[in-house]
């Protein structure tokens, strides 16, 4: 195998402008693997932002950029086609998002790609879009879980009432039985952690399975002093994300306001989260934020950090910057889940709002505890989810995978 691999990459959107994990994981991998290996990306685009940041990422790191129109119907076209596309999904038993994503703009390009260039394996970021790599056959292929769906769905399923607990429950099921087919056959499975692996494993017993973690920037965040007092805490979310609305609606209504009135000089803070359904759970003592371009001056102003996950999968990138940029960090078991974490050791862990008040109330109390949480911590991320060594181990994986094809 020659050490400078072709590589194609195929995304649901472009990693730029970076609001999410998901976009943080895609940027930080490709920035290190386009500097050792030849990089062609193709991605969906939906607006002009999308467009404008493939474009940004052709100029900024050394990949080929490819994009690809998702799927734009005039407004009275729009419902019945999202509605064909659902049917033709269901007769195959497919979950709504991958008969959604399956958009024939995607099929062609990849078509041609192929056809014109030689790649040595195709990269597949999450399970909706897997379709288009099993399409390349020739091409070795590795598949990048991101998330469990079937699990996040249930759980999200759990959370829910009525009609949208029961359409939840009846797309976990779907998710279920897709992954049992999906898993088994793709060439290489990459999941986030061992708790996921074991999932796909028990999906799809004959799956070959990696663990490519996620990971964090140890150089670009350093680890600050812990002061003296706590004033400021903090909570980061992507709004497109079902999981962190629901945590940050939960924090608001259940968890701060007794918080607030015992501690009336903390404060609140909740990034990237500016979402119609938060704002109606405002309280005071909070400050809410849009997209934040740098999230490097709200770890520096923040005392703890909060992770009132109750649903989703995978694993959080925000647990892993709060540790590097020395926050100590209060969160729930669904939050922290897949990490190689220690609760008492590396967090806290709270799972009702009584017992997140109780936990915060610790820290403010304690700044020995905080200081011992911050330093171990920060040498678990330095020691096991540093970004370059996550890079290492990709290549390892496309070794595998390719052993296994020949």
């Amino acid at each position: 195998m020659s050490d400078k691999l072709r590589i194609l990459v195929i995304l649901p959107t472009s990693p730029l402008p970076i609001f999410s994990g998901g976009r943080q994981r895609m940027y930080q991998v490709l920035q290190r693997l386009a500097a050792r290996h030849r990089i062609t990306v193709v991605s969906f685009w939906r607006d002009a932002e999308a467009r404008a940041g493939l474009a940004q990422l052709a100029e900024t790191l050394p990949v080929r950029v490819v994009p690809v129109p998702f799927a734009r119907m005039r407004p009275h076209r729009q419902l019945p086609s999202v509605l064909g596309r659902r049917l033709w999904g269901k007769l195959r038993r497919w979950p709504d998002d991958i008969a959604i994503w399956w958009q024939p703009a995607m099929q062609q390009t990849l078509r041609q790609l192929s056809a014109r260039q030689s790649f040595d394996l195709v990269q597949v970021e999450w399970p909706y879009l897997a379709p288009y790599a099993l399409s390349i056959p020739q091409l070795p292929n590795i598949l990048i879980t991101h998330d469990i769906f079937s699990v996040a769905t249930a759980r999200r399923a759990s959370l829910a009432a009525g009609r949208t607990r029961k359409r939840l429950q009846r797309q976990a099921r779907l998710w279920q039985a897709y992954e049992s087919i999906l898993y088994a056959r793709c060439g290489l499975v990459a999941a986030m952690s061992p708790v996921d692996a074991d999932i796909i494993s028990q999906r799809a017993p004959g799956a070959r399975v990696v663990i490519l973690p996620n990971g964090v920037d140890t150089r670009a965040l350093r680890l600050q002093p812990v002061r003296a007092q706590v004033q400021r805490l903090l909570f980061v979310g992507s709004p497109t994300h079902a999981p962190n609305i629901d945590a940050a609606c939960w924090l608001l209504q259940d968890i701060w306001p007794e918080l607030f009135r015992r501690h009336p000089h903390l404060r609140l803070d909740l990034i990237n989260l500016d979402h119609p359904r938060v704002r109606a759970c405002m309280q005071p003592g909070v400050e809410l934020y849009g997209r934040q371009p740098a999230l490097t001056p709200h770890y520096a102003r923040s005392d703890i950090a909060l992770v009132p996950l109750r649903a989703g999968s995978g694993t959080r990138l925000k647990i892993l910057e709060a540790f590097a940029a020395g926050l100590p960090v209060v969160s729930t078991a669904v939050g922290y889940e897949g990490l190689m974490v220690e609760p008492g050791q590396h967090l806290l862990q709270a799972e009702s709002a009584a017992d997140f008040i109780a936990r915060v109330e610790t820290l403010l109390a304690d700044r020995p505890l905080r200081q011992a949480l911050t330093q171990n911590a920060r040498h678990l991320v330095e020691q096991k989810y540093d970004w370059q060594q996550i890079t290492c181990q990709y290549e390892r994986a496309y070794q595998q995978l390719l052993r296994v094809s020949v």
